[in-house]
């Protein structure tokens, strides 16, 4: 996970450095009880980000869904906060968060003087890299390619596009937790195959069917409005993290 708009909130307390620890520590404790109620195990804070992971050190078969039942929670946790601190004055704090499955290396990691539990791996590059990649694409959850499929049965699920995110050549489909109407089926078909004038054409029925991806489509629309790359081939390349 990572905070949204945290150059404001910043901004808003200035000098008064106790009063941005004491906002942030709010959001931290209601963040983490989500992971803790659904099985996760707390990593580590990375300035105003966290990281979690299930599976670990206990066995979770359901892990996957544990994991996005706990996203879906946070964010109801986000919106009764921000009610909170706005009528307290403070601005609402945004959140992006990724989700990724796959293989990875647990245990003690560090130095000879110091070490954490932690987890190690290309997996979890990637799910960084994924909730970099909520804010370009307007919705507050990313999920890997393995995390979808394990979830799709419980949880409406969307594809948003394949990318390359930054520092990797292989593209991997990304998704969101929303509904899937025929008419962005339609649409991300026609955005592989390289149509992108049909595809755009396709922008306001989409909007009109599922109006929670708007901010989605609207980025969407600005990529295609620019032009198709000469080298397309179904992959988009993430210029950012």
């Amino acid at each position: 996970t990572d905070v949204r708009g945290f150059t404001t909130i910043s901004e808003h307390y200035g000098a008064d450095v106790q009063g941005l620890t004491k906002i942030m520590n709010r959001y931290m404790t209601a963040m983490t009880a989500k992971i803790i109620e659904n099985e996760g195990t707390l990593d580590k804070y990375i300035g105003d980000a966290q990281m979690a992971f299930w599976n670990a050190p206990l066995d979770d078969a359901d892990h996957a869904r544990n994991a996005v039942r706990t996203a879906l929670q946070m964010m109801e946790s986000l919106d009764e906060f921000n009610r909170e601190i706005v009528a307290e004055g403070i601005p609402p704090f945004g959140m992006g968060l990724g989700i990724n499955t796959g293989t990875v290396v647990v245990g003690n990691m560090g130095s000879d003087q110091r070490f954490d539990y932690t987890c190690l791996g290309d997996s979890v590059n990637l799910a960084s890299r994924l909730e970099g990649q909520s804010k370009p694409y307007g919705v507050r959850i990313i999920l890997g390619p393995r995390t979808s499929e394990l979830v799709r049965d419980s949880y409406p699920v969307a594809e948003l596009d394949c990318i390359a995110v930054k520092g990797k050549t292989e593209g991997v489909r990304i998704y969101t937790l929303a509904e899937e109407t025929q008419l962005h089926k339609d649409f991300i078909t026609l955005y592989y195959a390289g149509e992108w004038k049909r595809a755009q054409a396709l922008i306001p029925g989409c909007v009109r069917a599922c109006p929670e991806l708007k901010a989605y489509y609207g980025a969407m629309d600005e990529r295609l409005a620019s032009g198709k790359p000469s080298d397309w081939m179904g992959t988009y390349k993430a210029t950012s993290k």
